[in-house]
């Protein structure tokens, strides 16, 4: 399957489950489609801080886990940048991680 097209979901396991399962199996052997997943989930996941009502949460809760699937895919050596973009990259996806962190705390 091309890199970025999405299957058919299976019924009775968790729908961002298999997202998670497809974005990692698409990006395995496509080191520029990682590039470009990550710029998008930077767009989408970082700025997600920005949405409100009942999406949010249940958003976050979709790429929250996705943060060390794609870490791992942006630092493999066939991942065509550079150390400095790789380490910039790594730094947005902690930013994520912290905010969709807060997103999913309990509220007081």
């Amino acid at each position: 399957m091309p890199a970025g097209r999405r299957s058919r979901w299976r019924p009775g396991q968790d729908q961002h489950e298999q997202y998670r399962e497809h974005v990692a199996a698409s990006l395995e052997n496509c080191p520029w489609a990682r590039v470009i997943k990550v710029s998008d989930f930077t767009d989408n996941g970082v700025g997600l801080i920005h949405t409100t009502g009942a999406a949010l949460d249940r958003l976050a809760g979709k790429y929250a886990p996705l943060v060390p699937v794609l870490r791992e895919m942006i630092a493999r050596p066939d991942t065509p940048l550079g150390d400095q973009a790789k380490a910039r990259i790594i730094g947005q996806l902690d930013l994520a991680a912290e905010r969709f962190t807060a997103i999913r705390a309990p509220g007081p």
